[in-house]
């Protein structure tokens, strides 16, 4: 991660020099004292021949060959999400360079903690499998300088920018990783190991998994050779309550080739991302024990390979679940609802949370309807999916609710157990939102956000570079924060 430094006298040589303006800016006050009144002269003059005005997005740059100036244009107002864009376009000037100092208007003299979140986010990359590679191919900036010469940056919200950048970086290379090398019993090692932070953790093994609670997890895992597995991580951040204010699941279905219903190759590809759902919701309770923020809250993950083998569940196979309901199984490569209903029972029933939120690559559905743009909210309570609508549009992580209501739920009806698992052609994402909620507690706050569609980008964008994005962690973590 990039060192940032706030208001240094002496920043060294060979630092790259970002002067960023507004239309509101004293420009010429701004400029002598950043350049000094000798040089501002030539600065003025070269702004004059190359028709420069601080406008949003407008940039200049200025190399004598002793020292290379870059000129940034912002807009006057900028919401905190438009500063972060601000950071990640900024941050793409200076991957080659070593050391930058950012000079910012007095407007964002408190916000630059959210234009450092946009430098972290967008320079993120996944290089640990590259042995050819030189490294002058990667990112080389180390160190930038928050400055001012009309004033002081302040120190406001660094210590939270770190902690969610270390987190979306945390979940993005979790998704990142090859299902060779990320199984379930090495998701959950990964995961025990964050208990350096105050979260407690606990796996379930693949041979308690049913006595535990979880025997549709077992099913959808007990085909592969990596034997599936469920891990309990806990932050209890308000020690003054003994309950839970909220709890994740997160569908980590380390690879998905669809079990006994195989998938087609083309659909093979990308099917190591199948735990983004897991992913995310470890890494929010990674980013709330760095914050130590005052909440209760609890990650139920639901780790698991589908694959085919002779031990493989089969379609029209009569399981029982965690609550004691049977499932009439259609097709095996709906497995992801199955492991989540065991983990929303768990969530609801045994860690008796107020609120209960499942993240999941559930359904390709989705992604035909929202695409890469939203993923689908459902919700059983309105002022639940309003507020993480709003987290959603703070965040940059756009939600998009979709229906739910009793019709998709009779389209679960089986003739040979309590429910079937897959409600037919149509509406797929609202039937597999809507058999999910059979598995919520009377009374709980239920969400189900299906992040199908967003977990990868094939081409890169601010924020989001090419590969996994751990799509949710900034809009959960937003919506937590914003919580009275």
């Amino acid at each position: 991660m990039i060192e940032f430094v706030l208001n240094a006298q002496n920043v060294g040589k060979d630092v790259t020099k970002i002067l960023i303006l507004s239309s509101k800016d004293d420009v010429s006050l701004r400029i002598e004292n950043f350049f000094g009144k000798q040089k501002a002269k030539d600065v003025f003059s070269a702004l004059k021949n190359r028709d420069f005005s601080p406008k949003k997005g407008k940039k200049l740059v200025l190399d004598d060959g002793s020292e290379k100036v870059i000129l940034f244009g912002v807009a006057d107002k900028l919401s905190d999400l438009e500063i972060q864009y601000v950071g990640a376009e900024i941050s793409d000037l200076l991957k080659k360079d070593l050391k930058a100092l950012i000079d910012v208007p007095q407007s964002l003299w408190a916000k630059c903690a959210l234009m450092a979140l946009g430098m972290e986010l967008n320079l993120y990359s996944f290089d640990k499998y590259f042995t050819t590679k030189k490294s002058d191919d990667f990112c080389q900036l180390e160190t930038v300088y928050f400055s001012s010469t009309l004033g002081e940056v302040k120190n406001v919200g660094f210590d939270k920018m770190r902690a969610l950048a270390n987190g979306v970086r945390y979940g993005r290379d979790l998704c990142n990783e090859p299902s060779n090398k990320l199984t379930p019993s090495e998701f959950g090692a990964d995961v025990k190991r964050l208990e350096y932070l105050g979260l407690e953790v606990e796996i379930i093994p693949s041979e308690k998994l049913r006595e535990q609670g979880f025997p549709l997890l077992y099913a959808v895992g007990q085909a592969s050779v990596n034997p599936p597995c469920a891990v309990i991580v806990k932050w209890k951040g308000n020690k003054d309550k003994k309950d839970f204010d909220l709890a994740l699941v997160g569908k980590g279905i380390t690879y998905d080739a669809g079990g006994i219903n195989l998938k087609s190759a083309p659909n093979l590809l990308g099917m190591h991302r199948d735990m983004s759902g897991a992913a995310v919701a470890v890494s929010v309770l990674k980013i709330l024990a760095m914050t130590k923020t005052k909440v209760n809250a609890a990650a139920v993950l639901v780790l698991a390979e589908n694959m085919p083998s002779g031990n493989a569940y089969k379609p029209q196979d009569i399981l029982l679940s965690g609550k004691g309901i049977s499932v009439e199984i259609l097709n095996t490569d709906a497995e992801g609802r199955l492991a989540l209903a065991d983990g929303l029972w768990f969530a609801s029933d045994k860690l008796k949370s107020k609120t209960v939120i499942d993240i999941a690559t559930l359904t390709g559905a989705v992604a035909f309807a929202l695409g890469e743009e939203f993923a689908g909210l459902f919700s059983n309570d309105d002022a639940l999916a309003s507020k993480l609508l709003k987290a959603g549009e703070n965040s940059g992580e756009n939600l998009w609710r979709l229906p739910l209501c009793e019709a998709f739920a009779k389209m679960l009806k089986s003739d040979v157990a309590d429910v079937k698992h897959i409600g037919g052609k149509f509406a797929g994402s609202s039937t597999a939102a809507a058999f999910l909620q059979k598995f919520v507690k009377d009374k709980v706050k239920w969400a189900h956000l299906d992040i199908a569609g967003v977990v990868g980008r094939e081409r890169g964008r601010p924020l989001e570079p090419k590969g996994a994005t751990a799509f949710g962690i900034r809009l959960l973590c937003e919506f937590i924060w914003s919580l009275k």
